[in-house]
């Protein structure tokens, strides 16, 4: 069995109009070596988002946490689910957010992508319709990337599922099909959509919008705050944001002069998400949009680059395996996809007289570069990654001597135990034949999904005179496809707060309840406002608490908040020192326009007696 060939995409050479089907596929479809590049970044976006929440899984997650599932089904949305509602155990949750990051960690690496990708786009459905409070608007894109991966190869490229397929012929490169035309006007309508939300006169004409931005305390970094001090670089940036967010989304896809409008919007989306990610704190919102850039990388930027590394592998390099060893035969084909040397011969040393003598004497497999230069057992790792156009500084890495004592120790362990590993490589990376071709009812389906969300980002615009019916929201609910671009539309914030509360012991002991430590709170504003929230999540939920506030309704969310706070405190607190009543106020400063300073506001949000019936 030989590696899959591939064929080089016939992209347009001409650098003007791209008008030709063949221009088309170019402008509306995604390289195959793109989506593994998607593949891979969204995997480890999955992997981030769950290590990330799972450093709060009981506040968030458990009915012990801040919205226990009877407070939840009360006000759940008409056509979500959740499998985490099905148990509000610590223990439930945690086995849950393992699975997850199994998938993901699967998609990560490729191997059973398409099961990978579903199984993780239910699992992060589920697990942000356990807790809708504390999500922001990168939840929102990352479960869209989700949704829309199900329909697209991204295990044709660099993967396991490439490197153990036996289907026969060549695939080439560039891949269209109503998913990628889908992927793609998702990551500009949200550019798009957003800019159009942006109606304040903040953004056009005063282009004030990225002063009031970076007036936001509670949300601002330091690099934030230094940027903050220049107003005319803030305005131009404003009207720079707000026109690439209303003509990047076009001139991404037009036909005159592709490559270069391509190449400058693509760079410009990204430097923007680079620099929200530095100035300030949105959870991974930047870098969920920087995943969702790149779907836009162009094959011929791949082509360029496997030219330019072309050199660093020896054109006579060659692999040579055990033909009785099929676990032998899977782990060189895994390493010639993930060293990118995926042309590289991988042969039965039996095939080869040079090769079969080797091996019979050394009971090894050969690396050979021609000639007479052959590398056995852990000296062909090292030589394999020392001719790896990316993997160069671990061979150097791994040539220490004690190192390659343990690698070759490690090696013929290994060898030893070949017909065990090929028994448990026959179940867990089994042979298989993919397919990188859309069907008629995969491209049906991308396709009405693509016009429910083309007409649901349309209905969130003022002007337009048509709104969602409920039955379509409930679809949009469940699939995850629902989305409202409004971060900083039409306007940003005005206003800045960070939460203090004062609470008394049954020893009428004063206590910081939020810092969870004796002594009167501090009332001073801090010198960083922002790390007051111990992330991005609990700033969501606990601004939403004071948002809720000053509208003059229930708050619900104060109310499972103290609730959580009574819990957390006193179920480790000795006799006598359990929390008994405090008090949750929110200091408020309000932006002002030139750098004008106004009094902060003390606001009283909630009281509360934890120990009072009812």
């Amino acid at each position: 069995m030989q590696p899959q060939q591939t064929i080089q995409t016939p992209y347009a050479a001409r650098p003007g109009i791209v008008l030709s089907l063949a221009g088309l596929r170019e402008i509306f479809g995604i390289d195959l070596r793109t989506l593994a590049l998607f593949r891979i970044g969204l995997g480890a976006l999955l992997l981030a988002d769950l290590a990330m929440r799972a450093r709060d899984l009981t506040a968030h997650y458990t009915d012990a946490g801040i919205l226990p599932r009877a407070a939840l089904l009360d006000t759940q949305a008409i056509g979500s689910f959740s499998l985490h509602l099905l148990n509000g155990t610590f223990a439930f949750q945690a086995t849950l957010f393992v699975i997850a990051a199994i998938f993901a960690a699967m998609l990560v690496a490729g191997s059973r992508t398409r099961l990978a990708t579903i199984v993780s786009w239910v699992l992060l459905l589920s697990l942000q319709n356990r807790n809708p409070q504390i999500l922001s608007a990168g939840d929102s894109l990352l479960l869209l990337l989700s949704f829309w991966a199900i329909f697209l190869p991204l295990g044709a490229r660099y993967s396991v599922d490439q490197a153990l397929d036996q289907q026969p012929g060549q695939l080439r490169n560039g891949y269209f099909s109503v998913a990628t035309l889908a992927l793609l006007i998702q990551g500009a309508s949200m550019y798009l959509f957003g800019a159009l939300l942006k109606s304040d006169a903040q953004w056009i004409p005063d282009g004030t919008a990225m002063y009031y931005a970076l007036q936001l305390d509670y949300m601002v970094t330091p690099f934030g705050l230094w940027l903050s001090e220049f107003p005319a670089f803030l305005q131009g940036l404003t009207y720079s944001i707000w026109w690439l967010e209303i003509a990047g989304p076009i001139l991404i896809f037009s036909p005159i002069f592709h490559r270069t409008f391509r190449t400058l919007c693509l760079g410009a989306f990204i430097t923007l998400n680079v620099g929200l990610f530095l100035s300030m704190e949105l959870g991974l919102f930047p870098l969920v949009s920087l995943v969702m850039n790149l779907v836009f990388v162009p094959g011929w930027m791949w082509d360029r680059m496997a030219r330019s590394l072309s050199g660093t592998t020896s054109p006579d390099l060659r692999i040579f395996y055990d033909e009785d060893c099929v676990f032998c035969h899977k782990i060189c084909r895994l390493l010639t996809i993930f060293l990118m040397m995926p042309g590289v011969p991988v042969r039965p040393a039996q095939s080869d007289p040079k090769a079969a003598v080797l091996l019979a004497i050394n009971n090894s497999w050969v690396v050979s570069d021609g000639a007479d230069t052959d590398y056995l057992e852990w000296d062909a790792v090292r030589h394999l990654l020392f001719s790896s156009p990316l993997f160069r500084p671990l061979a150097i890495l791994l040539s220490a001597y004690p190192l390659r004592i343990l690698g070759n120790k490690f090696y013929q362990r290994v060898a030893l135990n070949r017909s065990v590993l090929s028994r448990i490589s026959a179940v867990t990376l089994p042979w298989r034949q993919s397919k990188a071709k859309s069907s008629a009812v995969s491209n049906a389906s991308a396709g009405l999904c693509l016009a429910f969300v083309i007409f649901q980002n349309l209905t969130t615009l003022p002007d337009f005179s048509v709104r969602m019916p409920a039955e379509l929201k409930a679809v949009g609910q469940g699939t995850g496809l629902y989305q409202n671009w409004t971060l900083f539309a039409p306007h940003p914030e005005l206003k800045s707060a960070w939460p203090v509360i004062l609470g008394e012991l049954k020893d009428n002991r004063i206590v910081d309840v939020y810092h969870r430590r004796a002594g009167i709170p501090g009332w001073d504003k801090p010198d960083n406002v922002a790390a007051e929230y111990k992330n991005n999540r609990w700033r969501t939920y606990l601004s939403a608490m004071e948002s809720v506030s000053h509208k003059g309704q229930d708050n619900k969310l104060a109310q499972n908040y103290a609730h959580y706070l009574c819990r957390s405190w006193n179920e480790t607190a000795p006799p006598g020192k359990e929390l008994s009543v405090f008090n949750l106020y929110f200091i408020v400063e309000w932006s002002q326009p030139d750098y004008q300073k106004e009094d902060a506001m003390n606001r009283l949000i909630w009281s509360h007696d934890c120990f009072a019936k009812g």
